[in-house]
């Protein structure tokens, strides 16, 4: 079964109400992903979205990648058994996950996807305007069954690293 930890990164910094509201709460900075193809992950998420590789360790059953795109790390994981074929509990009709399991932000989303289709990846859905207009998203699917958010922040008011 597929163990997913569904955390998206690099989300609008949360904000306490009242004075202290341009303090940033917290946000998450990281997740975590599994997958049976490991060395094939990894250098997806390198050559695609670019992240970069900053260790791996072999543990007794599997081996695990430590990765980072613009301060936000990733961990991949490698399962020690194949993923089920077709939708399940966890996966959509297309076999992804149904949430994003990891949301990175882009200068252009439109730009993006295009570059991405041209490589041959799945765009799952296509680049609009999030309702309250702060950001224009897409989503993908990555080489396997895990889909990724990609997020253009469309307002001046935007810091990344949440300040």
């Amino acid at each position: 079964m597929l163990a997913l930890l569904p955390l998206l990164a690099l989300a609008v910094p949360l904000t306490a109400p009242g004075p202290a509201a341009s303090a940033p709460v917290s946000r998450p900075s990281s997740a975590s992903i599994r997958t049976p193809d490991f060395d094939e992950t990894v250098a997806w998420y390198r050559d695609r979205l670019g992240f970069r590789l900053l260790s791996t360790r072999s543990l007794l059953r599997e081996r695990v990648a430590l990765m980072e795109r613009s301060g936000f790390l990733l961990e991949i994981a490698e399962a020690d058994h194949p993923m089920p074929p077709g939708p399940g509990p966890n996966l959509d009709a297309t076999g992804a996950t149904r949430a994003p399991v990891v949301s990175v932000l882009v200068q252009d989303v439109d730009r993006e996807v295009s570059r991405l289709r041209a490589e041959g990846v799945d765009i799952l859905e296509e680049p609009q305007d999030e309702l309250e207009g702060d950001f224009r998203i897409a989503q993908i699917r990555d080489n396997g069954r895990h889909r990724i958010e990609l997020r253009e922040p469309l307002g001046a008011s935007f810091n990344a690293m949440g300040r």
